[in-house]
């Protein structure tokens, strides 16, 4: 008898055209090599997994390994890819058939007659028969967006370590430019020292004086900025960790002592595949191009395989004694004649979506190259800044040094100090800035390569190679 119910869904098969998406990457040209030289970068290889290792610092390897186990976005991330995974497997269950059980006991009383009481106890299996690939389609749609989610992670772990690294470096940065605060305060107050002898010995005006009281002022006026920015980093970098402001030492290093890494860099083809946020687009490409096929097969009719069978009995007792079984099968064809458009706008909903996605994807394509290029270009131009930053403050150490001898010596007047004294300032405050902004490009190309992250094997998107159209 059921194979009698199944051969009117068969005949709703004839002259069926096949419902799937085709599916095709969409084509983004990548340069074929990068554009900006910059010292230290290797070409034709990629970063390690953990590339802050490349520092050589046993505390930022600590403070990263820290953030990792405890930064409260990071398990955020891991709470969305435990939510898509019980969201696939939602979506798969009407793959599979359905059973339930039911018990039941009615009474009835007729007014000739003593009522009666009818127990039954009877399983029901239900079966949707996937035509048109409705349900299948929204599998895959649910596993494409699983593994979005599962990319999504990998970003957030990536993004968290960039900006740890960064933090730490800020804060080590900061720490050397109050050194160098800290040192022209000295340098001024010796200077204003120098002054106040001369003054009293008769030799200038109470207005050499004041003036040097004015720089020695600013210098320290300079200091507490520094101060609170050093606070707002290392409270940021807390945060990172998942800890409570001031629950950490604050790293009292120099980013003086650390050395500038050799970085790998692969071809730009290559890009692609190794940043898993341009995976996540094509993972929600994929998803919204199921979510068309989905949406075409909604528009053809439902059918549905029921079978249900069991026991009845006057008594509980008896309920299984004699010839009290029963079943029933079914087949059910849901059509629909009219919504309204509701299920064509639907159609046309997913494919708006679809086009949005392909154009998001070729968006983060791009931008991925063009933030490579511009961390290479930084680490090129800041290094060569620093360099001549550098060489500066050694000029300005030295004329200073020259200046104040001649003073002493009445070879040279108080004016020469004071201009040789605020190019040193200047010179001196401008390396570490320029130091920084060097490490952070660094931390920037690092990002902007993936991170050292590749795909797992076996992770592909499991419905990146659609059928063609025309299959089923």
């Amino acid at each position: 008898m059921l194979r009698h119910l199944i051969w009117p869904a068969l005949l709703l098969l004839a002259g069926c055209t096949a419902l799937r998406e085709p599916y095709e990457r969409p084509n983004v040209a990548a340069p074929e090599t990068w554009t900006v030289p910059a010292a230290g970068v290797t070409a034709g290889a990629w970063p390690e997994p953990e590339w802050w290792k490349v520092f050589g610092n046993e505390e930022l390897d600590r403070l990263v390994a820290e953030a990792q186990a405890g930064s409260f976005d990071l398990k955020a991330a891991g709470a969305r890819v435990a939510q898509a995974k019980a969201n696939a497997q939602i979506a798969a269950a009407p793959l599979y058939p359905g059973l339930t059980i039911g018990a039941a006991a009615d009474r009835a009383k007729s007014q000739s007659g003593p009522g009666t009481t009818l127990y039954t106890l009877a399983p029901r299996v239900s079966y949707e028969l996937d035509i048109w690939g409705l349900n299948r389609y929204g599998a895959e749609a649910a596993d494409a967006a699983l593994l979005a989610t599962v990319y999504g992670q990998d970003v957030v772990r990536i993004t968290l370590t960039a900006d740890v690294a960064f933090s730490y470096f800020q804060i080590l940065s900061l720490n050397d430019s109050l050194a160098a605060a800290q040192s022209s305060l000295e340098n001024s107050r010796r200077v204003l020292r120098l002054f106040e002898t001369q003054r009293g010995a008769g030799k200038i005006s109470r207005l050499e004086v004041e003036r040097q009281l004015t720089q020695v002022a600013a210098i320290e006026a300079g200091i507490p900025p520094l101060i609170r920015s050093r606070k707002v980093a290392y409270d940021n970098l807390c945060v990172l960790l998942g800890r409570a402001p001031g629950s950490l030492p604050i790293p009292a290093g120099s980013l003086r002592r650390i050395g500038a890494p050799d970085v790998p860099i692969g071809v730009p083809s290559e890009l692609a595949e190794r940043r898993p946020d341009i995976r996540r687009a094509e993972a929600d490409l994929i998803s919204a191009n199921a979510d068309i096929s989905a949406a075409r097969a909604a528009l053809f009719p439902t059918v549905q395989l029921t079978a249900r069978g069991g026991v009845a009995g006057s008594s509980l007792d008896r309920l299984f004694d004699g010839p009290t079984g029963f079943y029933t099968l079914g087949l059910n064809i849901l059509a629909t004649i009219f919504d309204g458009g509701a299920l064509s706008g639907q159609v046309d909903f997913t494919r708006g979506r679809k086009a949005e996605l392909a154009y998001n994807y070729g968006q983060t394509v791009v931008s991925a190259f063009r933030e490579v290029e511009d961390a290479l270009a930084g680490i090129e131009q800041f290094a060569r800044q620093e360099d001549a930053l550098q060489e500066a403050a050694v000029h300005a150490r030295e004329a200073f040094r020259l200046a104040e001898i001649r003073y002493k010596e009445g070879a040279g007047d108080f004016l020469t100090v004071l201009d040789a004294e605020r190019a040193l300032i200047l010179a001196e405050n401008a390396v570490d800035p320029a130091r920084f902004s060097r490490f952070t490009a660094y931390v920037d190309l690092y990002r902007a390569l993936g991170g050292g992250w590749a795909p797992e094997e076996g992770a592909a998107v499991p419905v990146a190679k659609a059928e063609p159209a025309g299959t089923q």
